[in-house]
């Protein structure tokens, strides 16, 4: 048994959908709340096949649907009932939006005291610019994620995916967690909040630090790394690696297992302090030098090999063919009404000797509407009457 089996969670998230998904992932029952007739914005979001969005078929794995206008009073009425038998809501609206509805926390708990109400926004719902529009790059320019990302020849650069609307997601179902477990022991529930820019700034961990003691702003360095040398993307015959010297043993290792014994004490090389001073324009010219005689997968056999943390720059393609992803189920395939079979990533999170569940598809809107409404013993002919009047 997973080990949020149990629990109950109201998803209000629009275009994200990463909170609700993880806590789906370990057995809770996430109910996701979506306007009726098109759902949420999410289910057209491309790439499309088939007209439907693998997007949505990753972050709304595992829930069940339902439709309802917020907006109309007697949809309103409906949440609040739904509310008196969960655990816990989520929401990424701006600031103020469900309050302005009389569906605010202090609504939610008057109806149920251990309520747990989990809300996300692009800086803060206490913020002078709480109303502002959630966006992955303005939260990545805003947190100086990309001042400190790219070479520094370059404009600032953004990061490949949703880093910070991500890691958002996470520390937002580690608090509703904790938060579920307090209400549980206390009967007593509580706002908990994250920022997508909040949490860039949290994740610049050493960013943040080296300011903090030297109170120089960091700079783009491209590959490298500030105080680790070598630590850089390198190329080579066939393409480039990734190579990470982490201490001077480290360097020790590498230079006797490609033959570069002289490298050892050299005045220029011997520590991670001289081997920075003297990486650009040197160090690094001959390590490229050195490595146009080999391969990516023979740079990483032989990093293996002495157990330096060295290897092939990957495609996505090739990623996804990596055969411990597949041991570790991190890769899976689901199937699908719309899409058919696709592959996603699996459970980041593994529990020992527990079983782990196949991962159930994405639910279609408002799927569950008879199942999730006929349980709060609402009178079915007054169901239809609102699903004519497009309240559900």
């Amino acid at each position: 048994m997973l080990p949020l089996t149990g629990t109950r969670i109201l998803d209000l998230t629009t275009l994200s959908g990463y909170c609700g998904m993880e806590l789906a992932d370990y057995g809770a029952e996430v109910i996701k709340i979506e306007t009726p007739a098109l759902g949420d914005p999410l289910r057209a979001a491309a790439p499309l096949k088939n007209g439907a969005s693998p997007h949505h078929a990753f972050r709304d794995r595992g829930k069940k649907s339902v439709t309802l206008d917020l907006w109309h009073k007697e949809g309103q009425e409906l949440f609040k009932k739904l509310v008196a038998t969960a655990d816990a809501v989520l929401e990424n609206y701006p600031p103020g939006t469900l309050e302005s509805l009389g569906l605010g926390y202090e609504e939610m708990s008057a109806i149920k005291p251990s309520i747990v109400y989990g809300r996300i926004s692009e800086y803060g719902p206490a913020d002078a610019q709480a109303g502002l529009p959630q966006s992955e790059i303005t939260a990545q320019a805003r947190s100086g994620v990309m001042h400190v990302t790219g070479f520094p020849e370059n404009p600032p650069t953004r990061i490949g995916f949703a880093i910070s609307e991500r890691y958002t997601a996470s520390f937002l179902s580690v608090g509703v967690c904790v938060a579920i477990y307090h209400a549980r022991n206390t009967g007593q529930g509580q706002v908990v909040e994250t920022s997508l820019c909040g949490s860039a700034v949290a994740i610049s961990e050493d960013k943040v630090i080296s300011y903090s003691a030297t109170k120089e702003d960091p700079m783009r360095t491209g590959n490298a790394h500030p105080q680790i040398n070598p630590y850089d993307i390198l190329r080579c015959k066939n393409g480039f690696v990734a190579l990470s010297i982490g201490s001077d043993d480290h360097w020790v290792k590498f230079c006797d297992a490609f033959g570069r014994p002289e490298w050892k004490a050299a005045e220029k090389y011997f520590s991670n302090v001289k081997r920075g001073l003297n990486y650009f324009g040197d160090l690094r010219n001959k390590l490229e030098e050195l490595f146009e005689g080999y391969t990516m997968q023979e740079i990483a056999a032989v990093c293996d090999s002495v157990l330096i943390p060295g290897t092939m720059c990957g495609t996505m393609e090739e990623a996804l063919q990596e055969p411990q992803l597949h041991r570790r189920n991190m890769i899976v395939s689901v199937d699908d009404a719309t899409l058919g079979q696709i592959e996603m990533p699996g459970r980041p999170v593994k529990f020992a000797g527990v079983a782990e569940p196949p991962l159930k598809p994405a639910p279609g809107t408002g799927e569950h509407n008879a199942e999730i409404f006929g349980a709060l013993a609402a009178d079915p002919a007054k169901l239809e009457s609102l699903q004519r009047e497009g309240v559900i």
